[in-house]
């Protein structure tokens, strides 16, 4: 489908967040749209919704999710089938037409399923709420965005979506705050070696994320 306007886009996350809310789930929204809802810049588009949910007692996992969440909300939620593998999706209806919906694919992840990015764990993880369409909604802080941005640009370098790393990067650099535990990179090889990538691709926001970023490795400090 194509992007998602800035209205559409507050009604999925907030959509979203309600059914999560009522599911007792607790979860955070990143990527692209969290960028566009968090820092309120509406130049950064996307079609689709990423999020990370946490696993409690109950085991609901992301694959589980998308079952409790097309049987308890059907009228807004279904699926998307995808090389035999259904994905969650929103119903969105469209502004300009008599009833019609499009259906707004959902990425979910949890840490349980993903061990291996520990970035998944929310226990460990900032984040911010904001208020949408009347409606609680969580997102990920700049400052956990800010380092999934710096690690993704240099594990798609070259890519499209790589290029659009880079765009993120330097509009949430200027909203993260220092001294969070996301942006101490000294214990981590990998995200030392994704800022030098980065640095070597924009030199001119060296200083700002000197600013923002312990690494000692980098920037001495």
């Amino acid at each position: 489908m194509a992007d998602l306007s800035p209205a559409q886009l507050r009604t999925v996350a907030s959509g979203i967040a309600r059914a999560l809310d009522g599911l007792e789930i607790d979860y955070a929204i990143m990527g692209g749209a969290a960028v566009n809802l968090l820092l309120n810049d509406t130049s950064r588009q996307t079609e689709d919704m990423d999020l990370v949910i946490q696993v409690d007692e109950r085991g609901i996992t992301a694959d589980r999710l998308t079952m409790e969440l097309v049987k308890t909300y059907p009228t807004e939620f279904g699926t998307i089938s995808q090389y035999g593998h259904h994905i969650p999706a929103y119903k969105l209806t469209q502004d300009s037409s008599e009833g019609e919906q499009t259906l707004v694919q959902l990425e979910i992840f949890d840490y349980e399923s993903w061990p291996h990015r520990p970035q998944y764990n929310l226990e460990a993880a900032s984040r911010e709420t904001i208020k949408l369409n009347g409606q609680n909604v969580k997102v990920f802080s700049a400052a956990w965005l800010l380092r999934e941005k710096l690690l993704s640009q240099y594990q798609r370098s070259g890519s499209t979506k790589g290029i659009s790393d880079i765009q993120d990067i330097s509009i949430i650099s200027l909203f993260a705050m220092p001294g969070q535990a996301e942006l101490d990179f000294d214990a981590n090889s990998e995200l030392i070696d994704a800022l030098k990538n980065f640095l070597q691709k924009r030199p001119d926001l060296e200083e700002r994320l000197k600013q923002k970023i312990k690494c000692s490795a980098i920037f001495g400090n």
